[in-house]
């Protein structure tokens, strides 16, 4: 897709913001494949130029949906509870809302190679990735090991990795096959591993 001659001056009506929200809600809906500049335009709003002016280009608007989406997760505000369960509950449900956000965004970008291999050098480079929420929690679950909450025999990055890898399932497994069977309820998931690994 050819992008509009470029101007001098003001960019046309609306700003970048609303055409980003339009564009993940369109990956969403349709796909990468259906995804058009004109349809996020009208979605946004604002006129087609104003995409061209803001990101040059289809990749340049893909590109920053993908950067805004797939951004840190900060767990570090819900670490200092001292109940054990409310700590992991609220991790839980942080990991799941995050990757609920950002998941359209990286299933999506699975369909075109470019975007994809541009997705995975941001990312390395910015060193975002699973292994950062495994971190945090393990952090935390060796914290409460040493005061002696959690059981000693336990790795905390294991017990970590299962938090992740639950709220994983609870994100990726409605939008590959349009249901929640098989997803344990949270509060069951949480009274087996709390039954677990408490000291």
């Amino acid at each position: 897709m050819a992008a509009p001659q470029r101007t001098r001056g003001r960019p046309p009506s609306g700003g970048r913001e609303e055409i980003l929200k339009a564009t993940h809600e369109l990956l969403r809906e349709r796909g990468m494949a259906r995804l058009t500049t004109r349809e996020v335009a009208s979605r946004a709003g604002v006129s087609e130029g104003s995409v061209f002016y803001h990101f040059d280009d289809r990749f340049g608007l893909l590109k920053a949906v993908f950067e805004r989406s797939v951004g840190p997760l900060h767990l570090e505000e819900v670490r200092h509870g001292s109940d054990l369960r409310e700590v992991v509950t609220t991790m839980s449900e942080s990991i799941e809302a995050f990757l609920t956000g950002s998941l359209d965004v990286l299933i999506a970008a699975q369909s075109d190679a470019e975007l994809r291999d541009s997705l995975h050098v941001y990312m390395l480079e910015n060193d975002f990735g699973p292994h950062r929420g495994i971190a945090g929690i393990g952090a935390y679950l060796a914290g409460q090991q040493e005061a002696g909450l959690v059981r000693g025999d336990v790795d905390p990055k294991v017990v970590a990795s299962m938090i992740v890898n639950d709220a994983f399932q609870r994100s990726c497994v409605p939008k590959l096959v349009g249901n929640r069977k098989g997803i344990q309820p949270r509060t069951a998931f949480i009274d087996s591993l709390l039954t677990m690994i408490t000291a």
